[in-house]
């Protein structure tokens, strides 16, 4: 017998900003600035790691 897949869950920016400390280690600020060119509205708390992940590698523009 297969397991059938379990539906990742998603939030919304506003959800994951809300909590941002607790679930990210970071202020709303820098999720925000994760987030702020991803096109879709709502994410898994991994793809929003992702995001943060990238926005904190990016090389600031000067």
């Amino acid at each position: 017998m297969k397991k059938s897949k379990q539906a990742v869950p998603q939030y919304t920016r506003a959800e994951l900003m809300n909590h941002a400390e607790a679930l990210f280690a970071i202020k709303a600020e820098v999720l925000y600035g994760a987030l702020y060119e991803a096109a879709q509205e709502t994410f898994s708390i991994e793809e929003a790691k992702e995001h943060i992940n990238q926005f904190m590698k990016a090389k600031v523009k000067g």
